[in-house]
């Protein structure tokens, strides 16, 4: 059990890394500090490519929401601002004059082909030193690992509840602490 523990730690300490660096929130483009690009025009933009790439159906802000898992309001709020970003268009919709359907711009498809190519490159750099082998290996347990993630997302409900029940405990403690010292306080002024 105690390896298990390790190994988890290993891996949740390794994803807080990735996470921290692969997912830097901002940075202002060149040439245009008012308008910063944000993480989130890049993932609205893969959402609607690869939309576009699986599915018949036109795509809504509602097929947005469904593939980042979010809510639809926050969807909304995303699609907008990558649409201000003019990483994707609204257009008429093909098949109801009441609808539109989001597409991707010309930019920003060469931002998203950029970025893979960035990434790829990234990812070779890394990995320059391992064989084939070990590459080979590690693609196909990160994507089991993903996979799996994916299947079995956190449930975040518990996060929240975990912070609160910690929260009630340390403060709960800190008021029984206090009392106590009050109490000395108050019985070594008794003696004196």
């Amino acid at each position: 059990m105690q390896d298990e523990n390790r190994i988890a730690a290993q891996i949740d300490a390794a994803l807080f890394r990735l996470r921290r660096m692969w997912a830097k929130p901002t940075r202002a483009r060149a040439g245009d500090a008012q308008r910063p690009v944000h993480l989130s025009h890049i993932t609205v933009t893969y959402a609607v490519r690869a939309l576009a790439e699986t599915s018949p159906e036109e795509i809504t802000v509602g097929a947005v929401a469904e593939r980042l898992d979010v809510d639809p309001s926050t969807a909304s709020r995303l699609v907008h601002e990558a649409i201000a970003a003019g990483f994707v268009e609204r257009e008429p919709s093909r098949v109801d004059a009441r609808r539109v359907r989001l597409v991707e711009t010309e930019l920003g498809a060469k931002v998203i082909e950029r970025l893979v190519k960035l990434r790829r490159e990234h990812l070779q750099r890394l990995m320059a030193d391992w064989d084939e082998g070990e590459r080979a290996e590690f693609a196909r347990l990160f994507a089991r690992f993903a996979d799996a993630s994916a299947k079995n997302p956190p449930d975040y409900t518990k996060i929240g509840k975990v912070v609160d029940e910690v929260t009630r405990e340390h403060r709960a403690a800190e008021g029984r602490a206090a009392e106590e010292r009050a109490g000395e306080d108050r019985a070594g002024e008794g003696t004196a």
